[in-house]
C-alpha cells in the first residue's frame, strides 16, 4: 500500500484570509481535501472571491450529510466574508431539505450582518424544490447567472 501523501498549498507569509488548501492523498486518490472538509466526495464547496463578492460555488448532492459536514466551512467562510455573498448551486446534483438547510442557514447568516445573498439555482431540478418549497420567493435570484470566473481584466456582474 503507498503511503498517505498530504500535499499543502496556498501557504504563504503574513496574514491569510483563509487556511491554506491540504489535501491527503493515498496514490493517485485524494482522501481528505480542507476545501471540502470531509472525505466524501459526493458534495463539495468551492470559494472564491471575485470583484468583493464571496462565490460559494457548491456541488454533488446537499442533503442532510452536506449540511452537517459543509456548515462548518461555510461558517468560517461566511465569518470572513464580505457583503455580497453569492450562493452557486450550477453544479449541484441533488437538493433536498437538507440541502436547503444549509441554504437558509447561509441566508440567515448574511441577512444578520446586513448583507445581500443571490442564489443561482443552476438546474430546472433545483429551481423545482426551491419552488416547491416556496424559498423562491425568500432568496434573490438573479434574472441570469452571474459571471464568476474571476479572470483578471475579464467582465463581471450580471450578463
Amino acid at each position: 500500500m503507498p503511503p498517505l501523501t498530504p500535499v499543502a498549498s496556498g501557504a504563504g507569509s503574513g496574514r491569510a484570509r483563509h487556511p491554506p488548501s491540504i489535501t491527503l492523498r493515498e496514490g493517485g486518490r485524494t482522501l481528505l481535501d480542507w476545501e471540502t472538509g470531509t472525505a466524501d466526495f459526493t458534495f463539495g464547496l468551492r470559494h472564491r472571491v471575485v470583484n468583493g463578492t464571496d462565490v460559494l460555488a457548491f456541488w454533488g448532492e446537499l442533503d442532510a450529510w452536506a449540511d452537517q459536514e459543509l456548515t462548518p466551512r461555510v461558517t468560517a467562510l461566511l465569518d470572513q466574508a464580505g457583503r455580497h455573498v453569492v450562493a452557486d448551486l450550477r453544479k449541484v446534483t441533488f437538493l433536498d431539505a437538507g440541502g436547503l438547510r444549509l441554504l437558509v442557514r447561509i441566508r440567515q447568516y448574511v441577512a444578520a450582518s446586513q448583507g445581500t445573498l443571490w442564489l443561482v439555482p443552476g438546474t430546472a431540478r433545483n429551481w423545482r424544490v426551491l419552488r416547491i418549497t416556496r424559498l423562491d420567493r425568500t432568496f434573490t435570484i438573479p434574472a441570469s447567472a452571474p459571471y464568476t470566473g474571476g479572470r483578471p481584466g475579464a467582465r463581471t456582474g450580471y450578463h
